[in-house]
């Protein structure tokens, strides 16, 4: 009777560290589960702020595009003055 009592204590005292562990662990799959969903958070809000960024610098782009067109016009015509001016000269 004492053996299966002193069995039945140990089992007891196993299930008490092993209560102990479940319970740590509990704890933290909730502490993990908070810093997830701040993750999310995170990734949603740094998404968000990407694609403005994204918007901004396709305008930066386009922006861009139209002054190369516009210094590509004006060295054209810059050139043809250049070019008058010359003809200009000659028959003078």
């Amino acid at each position: 009777m004492e053996e299966t009592k002193g069995m039945l204590r140990t089992i007891l005292e196993a299930q008490e560290v092993t209560n102990a562990k479940l319970e740590a662990l509990t704890s933290d799959a909730r502490h993990l589960q908070g810093e997830v969903a701040f993750i999310k958070e995170n990734v949603a809000s740094l998404k968000e702020s990407q694609d403005k960024q994204d918007e901004l610098l396709q305008q930066l782009v386009q922006g861009q595009e139209r002054q190369d067109r516009i210094l590509e016009a004006l060295a054209t015509r810059s050139l043809e003055q250049e070019t008058e001016i010359r003809e200009l000269k000659r028959i003078k």
